[in-house]
């Protein structure tokens, strides 16, 4: 009786090694935690029919007209033990044998909003401009700022904000967007010059 108890759980041991996820099977590096802290970004316009950074003296078609936001960040890894085993699937993760587990990034100062102003360099009238972009999504569905940043999910390192609406863009502007945090605290960053034409 001992012998077969002893057979069966061997049998156990084995099928578990050979069936989950084991870092000695698949070569996988140790997921790793981080720290995401928002330092600033960098703006840059663009035309959005060929994706090409413009120039301040050259003229901007409205319709094709885009701001390219590239946050910068720092990062801080979060030690942490993990268990070289995992007992809590009873051996049964073959389904998902052998694909590594991501890195995690928790925003320590998430993004709330984005604001997006422009100014008419010849009356130096400010307008709210918001409301005249979207972005796509991370399922490429294209939203308004605001809808994308409402429940505070999207914290990509970097987007695309395409102008959809112009009516109410002057002809000689200058944009200047501010990224809020939770903690309120403002990255603000300014384009050149744009002549639109």
């Amino acid at each position: 009786m001992n012998k077969r108890l002893l057979s069966l759980f061997l049998i156990y041991i084995f099928q578990f090694l050979a069936t989950s996820c084991v870092s000695f099977f698949c070569d996988c590096d140790r997921a790793k935690t981080y720290e995401r802290t928002y330092k600033g970004f960098e703006l840059n316009a663009f035309f959005t029919s060929d994706f090409q950074n413009t120039e301040g003296s050259n003229t901007v078609n409205k319709n094709s007209f885009g701001l390219l936001v590239s946050i910068e960040s720092e990062l801080n890894q979060i030690a942490y033990l993990k268990s070289k085993f995992d007992f809590s699937s009873f051996g049964f993760a073959s389904a998902y044998a052998c694909s590594c587990a991501p890195n995690e990034y928790i925003n320590v100062d998430p993004i709330e909003y984005i604001e997006i102003e422009v100014t008419d360099s010849q009356s130096q009238e400010i307008t709210d401009v918001t409301a005249n972009f979207s972005i796509y999504d991370l399922n490429g569905k294209q939203r308004t700022i605001k809808e994308l940043f409402e429940n505070r999910s999207y914290q990509n390192q970097g987007f695309r904000l395409n102008m959809m609406e112009y009516d109410n863009i002057p002809d000689s502007s200058i944009f200047t967007v501010k990224i809020v945090l939770e903690s309120g605290t403002e990255l603000i960053q300014q384009t050149y010059e744009l002549n639109f034409g």
